[in-house]
């Protein structure tokens, strides 16, 4: 499989995931949970939310209809790659530090759902990680 088919496949999933946070706020009834917080507060966590899924889809976007950027050697590239590998490993390394710890008490949903999106993160790790030492080694030669 070659690796731009797998920043596709990315990709895609990060399009979903952008879209996921639709289904997040309604889920974790985060309408109802932001009522308890300052109008200042509340507005800040709803635009944060929003930036949020809207970076996910946009580097979703970039990564489904535009790998070869992403694969081209350049400067740009390293250094967006190297943006991403840390962003996705920041939020596996805060994934049983923070989430991990609150979704055991209360958490009515599947240990395999939270298997599942470490399994994620991994995956998102490997394929931009795969990117960027393709990168490295591409301006080495």
């Amino acid at each position: 499989m070659s690796l731009a088919l797998l920043l596709r496949a990315a990709g895609l999933s990060l399009v979903v995931l952008s879209f996921f946070h639709v289904v997040l706020w309604r889920t974790l009834d985060w309408g109802r949970e932001i009522e308890r917080l300052s109008p200042l507060n509340a507005r800040v966590f709803a635009v944060h939310t929003f930036f949020v899924a809207f970076v996910l889809c946009a580097l979703g976007l970039l990564s489904l209809l535009a790998p070869g950027l992403l694969l081209a050697p350049s400067e740009l590239a390293r250094l967006l790659l190297c943006a991403i590998v840390v962003f996705w490993l920041a939020r596996l390394v805060i994934q049983p530090l923070v989430f991990d710890r609150a979704m055991r008490t209360g958490w009515t949903r599947s240990p395999l759902l939270r298997v599942g999106v470490v399994l994620v993160w991994v995956a998102y790790v490997a394929v931009y990680g795969a990117a960027l030492l393709r990168q490295f080694g591409a301006s080495a030669g």
